[in-house]
């Protein structure tokens, strides 16, 4: 066998407790088989994990499918949404539509909020926060928004934005943000975290930035 990283002449060299054959290439000192029984090794897994995230399918679920570890179906997410980075604000885009989808970590008590944009016209997420639904978290996606010089930004009737949009640019008019409520039940139906009458929960606040971010700009 010819070996993987330096295509040199490989020889045996023992076998792994699973009684799995051993190869040593002496020109670059490595050990390897000529198969792995383990499928986390295989390269496509980057690929495929994403896809079956937005899939709603459970870690445990992807575990399963691939037979790989769940922490590494975990390190996996966390590597690909750490690699992610938002996109760029879009200029001159005249309305925005802003508001919050309900979730819970670790316990139904501790309730957080997804608070997120997006554009009327190109249907796309712009800027998303997982916190309390606080006037300080809300603040960081609303001035995301008004940097962008947006014209309009339409929310639901919640009395925390009048303090945090100008008047001449917010409305809060009732069947306003259509596209993002509609795009919320996406998000449940997708993501099986966030959806209802499941056992799925996110554990940590990362994670389910992580997964929020594979889903929306992956």
């Amino acid at each position: 066998m010819n070996c993987k990283f330096c295509k040199g002449n490989c020889q045996k060299a023992g076998r792994q407790k699973n009684g799995a054959q051993k190869l040593y290439c002496k020109a670059c000192n490595k050990y390897q088989q000529l198969q792995y029984r383990y499928q986390a090794c295989k390269t496509n897994l980057v690929e495929i994990i994403p896809t079956l995230v937005c899939e709603s399918v459970s870690i445990r679920g992807i575990s399963r499918i691939l037979e790989i570890a769940v922490s590494t179906v975990t390190r996996k997410i966390k590597e690909v949404a750490a690699s992610i980075s938002k996109p760029p604000i879009p200029l001159n885009k005249k309305t925005f539509e802003l508001d919050e989808v309900r979730t819970y970590i670790k316990k139904k008590e501790n309730q957080y909020w997804i608070a997120y944009a997006i554009c009327s016209e190109t249907k796309k997420v712009i800027d998303f926060i997982v916190g309390k639904r606080t006037k300080r978290v809300l603040k960081m996606v609303v001035n995301t928004l008004l940097l962008s010089g947006v014209e309009t930004i339409k929310t639901d009737k919640l009395n925390i934005y009048q303090s945090l949009i100008p008047a001449h640019r917010h409305v809060s008019a009732a069947y306003n943000i259509n596209h993002i409520e509609r795009n919320n039940l996406n998000i449940r139906t997708h993501l099986k975290r966030l959806s209802r009458r499941t056992i799925c929960f996110s554990k940590s606040i990362l994670m389910l930035e992580s997964c929020l971010k594979i889903y929306f700009w992956y």
